[in-house]
């Protein structure tokens, strides 16, 4: 009889628990403000998105560009500096070095040489044609004519890899004197994101002296949970609300993170993409498949856990009111999660820890 007794008092003590965590809590405008509880409603969130996620901005492989020293030389003068925009030309440092002369007074005999060669070229197919000389000797003539020509191809390219214009070769051949000042330009119009030179500094040929990266389009590295992975596609279209910038799916990772259980989707983010910085954590929403639930996107300061759920503090006229929900999707400030919100017009999102008190019996 006593363990009867004993069993039953445990089952009215746990109904009457279940009761209490139902009902309503009750507090008057009074009591809401001195324990600081604010509201905010709930909005509805697309049914094919997923909203919170963490995400890293990138740039491009493609877009990252090593500006490097064409020859050994000293560093006269940097003209740019990090976070400067730079155009496609713009010369971005001076070097002073004795191989760009060497290779100047190179490419000056190289021409002289195709010019002798043009010549007897021109000479020996006038004799050719009077019958004068044997046609070996024409073709002799012609074969150190490309030979000459060659050399001085390959002479020229060098001195453009220098950094001379060919305006500047130009007038290199016109008589101009030899020079061994360097100019250092930009390959593409960019923005300077590391310096990894100095003025007096001596660098070997090929030594990295800038670093520019093009600012548009950028990549999102987007971690997924892996529960959630089935529901992505490349073509996706990604969305940044705090930035207003969005993109789509490009890649969806294949490897696992082993102590997150995510894997990572990247984006190419095209649409207001000067308003993110490389470098920069935000949160990104993601479009998926399918999907015909409601779901709500609420303050993720908003949820609490107990007694093995998950529940928001509904407003009420007399106070607030536990819901449970089931969450899709979980960020640092914002939450995705289904269950029963329509007509709801605010849930307590400070203040929220005295309510979770109230609800669990701990309060009054």
């Amino acid at each position: 009889m006593k363990i009867m007794h004993m069993l039953a008092c445990a089952a009215t003590c746990g109904a009457l628990a279940t009761l209490a965590y139902a009902q309503d809590i009750s507090l008057t405008a009074t009591q809401i403000e001195s324990l600081g509880i604010s509201t905010a409603a709930p909005e509805h969130a697309p049914a094919n998105e997923i909203a919170g996620l963490a995400a890293e901005v990138m740039v491009p492989n493609s877009q990252l560009h090593v500006v490097s020293a064409p020859l050994p030389g000293l560093v006269e003068s940097v003209l740019v500096a990090v976070n400067d925009r730079v155009k496609k030309g713009q010369v971005l440092a001076r070097m002073r070095s004795s191989a760009l002369a060497e290779a100047q007074r190179a490419y000056l005999q190289a021409h002289t040489q195709q010019q002798l060669a043009k010549a007897n070229l021109d000479r020996d197919g006038k004799l050719a044609k009077e019958g004068l000389i044997a046609e070996s000797r024409l073709l002799s003539t012609r074969a150190t004519y490309t030979e000459a020509s060659a050399r001085l191809a390959e002479l020229h390219q060098a001195l453009g890899l220098a950094g001379m214009s060919d305006r500047d070769i130009a007038r290199l051949r016109a008589g101009a004197a030899i020079s061994s000042s360097v100019a250092i330009r930009s390959p593409v119009t960019a923005v300077v994101v590391e310096q990894l030179s100095q003025a007096g500094q001596r660098l070997d040929a090929y030594a990295p002296m800038y670093k520019l990266a093009q600012m548009d389009p950028l990549w999102l590295e987007i971690q997924v949970p892996v529960a959630r992975a089935a529901t992505m596609h490349e073509g996706a279209t990604v969305r940044v609300p705090a930035a207003d910038a969005s993109g789509r799916v490009i890649s969806i990772g294949r490897n696992v993170t082993p102590e997150s259980q995510t894997l990572m989707l990247r984006a190419v983010i095209d649409h207001n993409a000067s308003a993110l910085r490389p470098g920069q954590y935000v949160e990104a929403t993601v479009s998926t498949e399918g999907g015909n639930v409601v779901r709500w996107q609420i303050p993720a300061a908003a949820l609490i856990r107990a007694r093995g759920g998950v529940f928001v503090f509904g407003a009420t006229s007399k106070g607030f009111r536990p819901i449970p929900v089931r969450i899709v999707n979980e960020g640092a400030t914002v939450a995705v999660v289904t269950g029963d919100l329509e007509g709801v017009t605010g849930i307590a999102v400070t203040g929220v820890s005295s309510l979770k008190a109230r609800f669990m019996g701990l309060g009054e």
